[in-house]
């Protein structure tokens, strides 16, 4: 029997951006610590590096398996790495390893995302296990969150009862119109999923499950820029993350000049009727990044993000782009997680991502850092600058005077604490 309020607390709230810094004292003993840490009140250093802030974990449960056949799915190739073990899920053996393995570090906030593929396909009743892990491992307190990236094919009512009860956050991938999501996004027979995905979506909202929407913008929709976001907004989606497809030799990647108009047109439309009404990711992360000089995202970071991706076999990797052999860092049947981040391979991943010869001397290297990993080593070499090079300079000079004005009015707003 599921109890939701059964201690630890299943929470969903975005970790905030200067993430808080660990004292040895929420972690397990390092007995090189002197107390002295704690007669000062300053960070103990003996902790190892990697857990000096929390990390995530983005979780793969069945791997690459998806019950759609989207036509510009990087996932697909994905299916190579573990292609002779059939149907792909993760045994209770891993899920309970890996998820022990987190809590056990006592994070502020624990956060596990699950996504594939498409992990729906695990099952409800993997996700009711997971959870029940969750409440045998998490001490009394503990905040746990979860979010589940999905395409939304298999949400019924009894998933969103489920979802509602242990506060899941949602991502439901949806490229716009009827016309526009049914191009591409396809199930196996090649048929259109717009009339399924807005049906989970509001079965999502009659079960008060927190959701957003994911939307790939591609060739075919990157002209309809503020008329695409006028439809979500006209649909009542308020929380949105456009993600520009870049995929090797794909005909549907979006062309950047074309991506650079779309981002302006986009944050005119956000700016004049939808800020403070309607959430667009990357629009906050770059009103975050002016207000406390750090974005938290990947995509605009320094360094990658703080997290590993842990396939259904517990492979661990540093990036969901990036699961290939040459970047596996191990397994979490053989050593605890935060030793992942501690390896060699996973610091030459993380710390390149600002190193592009290119970008020296570039008036936003301190906004973009190089952009995504992924989209440069998709037409080309990590020392390449990104294919969006040209779309990042035209949105930055385009709208940065005003997200200036935007944070100061924010700031201005904002309540001293």
């Amino acid at each position: 029997m599921h109890d939701p309020t059964r201690s630890p607390t299943w929470y969903w709230g975005q970790i905030p951006c200067e993430q808080r810094w660990l004292h040895c004292s929420q972690l397990d003993s390092f007995p090189q610590c002197n107390g002295d840490c704690r007669q000062t009140g300053r960070f103990c250093y003996t902790a190892p590096m990697a857990l000096r802030k929390p990390f995530q974990l983005l979780i793969k449960p069945v791997g690459a398996d998806c019950n759609l056949r989207c036509k510009y799915c990087f996932y697909l190739r994905a299916h190579e790495l573990y292609a002779a073990e059939g149907r792909h899920i993760m045994s209770d053996e891993v899920l309970e390893r890996m998820i022990s393995g987190l809590l056990r570090y006592r994070f502020p906030e624990t956060v596990f995302a699950w996504q594939g593929g498409e992990p729906t396909v695990a099952g409800l009743d993997f996700f009711k296990r997971a959870v029940e892990v969750e409440q045998k491992h998490g001490a009394p307190g503990q905040s746990v969150g979860n979010g589940l990236q999905t395409n939304g094919i298999l949400l019924d009512d009894e998933w969103c009862r489920f979802l509602h009860d242990y506060h899941f956050l949602v991502g439901l991938s949806l490229d716009g119109p009827k016309e526009v999501h049914d191009a591409l996004r396809v199930d196996m027979g090649g048929h259109g999923t717009w009339d399924k995905v807005m049906a989970s979506a509001r079965r999502m909202e009659q079960n008060e499950v927190e959701y957003n929407i994911l939307c790939v913008v591609n060739s075919l929709n990157v002209k309809l820029g503020k008329d695409l976001l006028r439809w979500f907004i006209d649909q009542g989606f308020n929380y949105l993350q456009f993600i520009p497809c870049i995929e090797p030799g794909l005909d549907l990647n979006v062309p950047p000049e074309a991506y650079g108009e779309f981002l302006c047109d986009v944050f005119d439309y956000w700016a004049k009727e939808g800020f403070g009404k309607v959430s667009i990711r990357d629009f906050d992360a770059m009103l975050t990044q002016q207000m406390h000089g750090v974005s938290p995202l990947c995509t605009f970071g320094r360094v990658c993000n703080h997290y590993i991706v842990i396939e259904h076999t517990g492979d661990v990797y540093p990036c969901d782009f990036f699961v290939y052999d040459e970047w596996r860092l191990g397994n979490v049947m053989d050593a605890p997680l935060h030793t992942f981040m501690e390896t060699e391979k996973y610091r030459l991943f993380a710390y390149q991502k600002d190193k592009v010869p290119a970008c020296r001397g570039c008036t936003w290297r301190s906004i973009c850092h190089g952009g995504c990993q992924k989209d440069r080593v998709a037409t080309g070499a990590f020392t390449d600058p990104t294919p969006l090079c040209a779309a990042y300079q035209r949105f930055f000079e385009h709208a940065m005077p005003k997200f200036k004005k935007l944070a100061k009015r924010v700031q201005r707003q904002t309540p001293r604490s």
